[in-house]
């Protein structure tokens, strides 16, 4: 266990910084634009959705840039101490082989993402109470319901949290496969799969596979949104954004949330997710293979 903390360890010093730049920069750069910004579409000039929208926004950016840069990792992770030479050192240590690429897996996949989602919540939050100053003045701040977002955001922070960690572990067979292609064949890895995988479909009209791998998606989908009954919807083709929905949603989250978690938690008690994981598994054990394979 301890050389498994060394080796994430050894992520955070490398990327520390790299990683508080996706977060931060994006906040900074938004808080800056503030200043010249506007909210549309909207009934009426109130803070919680001007709030709401930019802390949206904001949050949507951040996860954005961190997933993007989460899977480039990934993607060049398989060969990266070979690349550089260090292999020669991580297997001296007394560490396996499995631990080596477990941790950076782990750091990467899962708690780059997680504390992402936490720093771009609070940055979210600032970017809003920002754009609700500048749109409305004090007065705006004052009117602000804060304990409902409060409990809001903490509610919609833990649903986040969880759907994101399930639809990593959804997706984690096309992301391990992607990387176990890239560890036996280098930059090309990944391509080859991609285009031989859509090749295959094309040429044997590969049906059963598509409805197989569009479970899979769907199943990440729903780890996200499980569509829990009780929470306000609204109306489609509406341009603007409703206000009594909008504050009857606010106020239903935090007894909506916890049966939504609940849903994507039972969706995740299937063959098919299993299945998957078996598949990452076995693509995780194709990496350890390879890297054991180098001098």
């Amino acid at each position: 266990m301890r050389t498994f903390n060394t080796l994430l360890l050894r992520e955070w010093l490398q990327y520390r910084w790299g990683w508080a730049g996706i977060v931060l920069i994006p906040v900074i750069v938004l808080l800056a634009l503030v200043p010249f910004s506007q909210v549309a579409g909207v009934e009426t000039m109130a803070p919680e959705p001007i709030a709401l929208i930019s802390a949206g926004l904001t949050m949507g950016l951040v996860m954005a840039i961190t997933l993007a840069t989460s899977f480039y990792q990934l993607m060049a992770l398989p060969r990266r101490d070979q690349q550089d030479r260090s292999i020669e050192f991580w297997k001296s240590l007394p560490g396996t082989d499995s631990q080596s690429l477990a941790a950076p897996l782990l750091a990467h996949a899962l708690l780059l993402p997680l504390s992402a989602l936490v720093l771009a919540t609070a940055g979210g939050a600032l970017v809003g109470a920002a754009m609700a100053f500048k749109e409305l003045g004090p007065d705006g701040l004052r009117q602000m319901q804060w304990a409902g977002l409060g409990v809001a955001g903490v509610w919609l922070l833990a649903r986040l949290m969880l759907g994101l960690v399930l639809a990593l572990l959804w997706l984690s067979p096309f992301l391990l496969a992607l990387m176990a292609a890239s560890a036996w064949l280098k930059r090309w890895g990944a391509p080859l799969l991609m285009f031989g995988l859509g090749g295959l479909i094309k040429l044997y009209d590969g049906r059963a596979l598509m409805e197989v791998l569009g479970r899979q998606v769907l199943g990440a989908k729903l780890s996200l949104i499980s569509g829990a009954p009780g929470l306000t919807s609204f109306p489609a083709g509406n341009t603007s954004l409703p206000m009594e929905e909008l504050y009857d949603a606010l106020y239903r989250f935090p007894s909506w949330a916890p049966q939504d978690m609940l849903l994507a938690l039972q969706h995740m008690l299937s063959p098919q997710f299993f299945g998957g994981l078996v598949v990452a598994a076995a693509c995780f054990g194709l990496m350890v293979w390879q890297r054991r394979r180098v001098a």
